[in-house]
């Protein structure tokens, strides 16, 4: 009974994880076609500092923030992996 009561804890831990991280990789990856259909203008105007389009620039911060949010969901899966062996040999968590 008690190991229910942790594990069910541990699957809350990680949908609070998961669910803020995946909301906001929707929205920031459909951002990109929603600002070209509604502001196309804008968003093929060179008007920066680099000199390029600003949807190039937002392209490529889609490559970099997938990047990143990989590497927090990595970094506390491994967590999450620990606490699951702690839970499997009897330790509270």
């Amino acid at each position: 009974m008690k190991e229910a009561v942790l594990f069910q804890q541990l699957l809350k831990r990680k949908k609070k994880l998961i669910m803020p991280m995946m909301i906001f990789f929707v929205l920031f990856y459909f951002a990109l076609p929603v600002l070209i259909w509604f502001f196309p203008e804008w968003v093929y105007s060179e008007r920066n500092s680099f000199f390029i389009p600003w949807w190039w620039l937002f392209a490529f911060f889609q490559l970099i923030v997938t990047w990143i949010l990989g590497w927090i969901y990595w970094c506390k899966a491994k967590k999450h992996d620990e606490l699951i062996e702690d839970l499997k040999q009897g330790k509270d968590i």
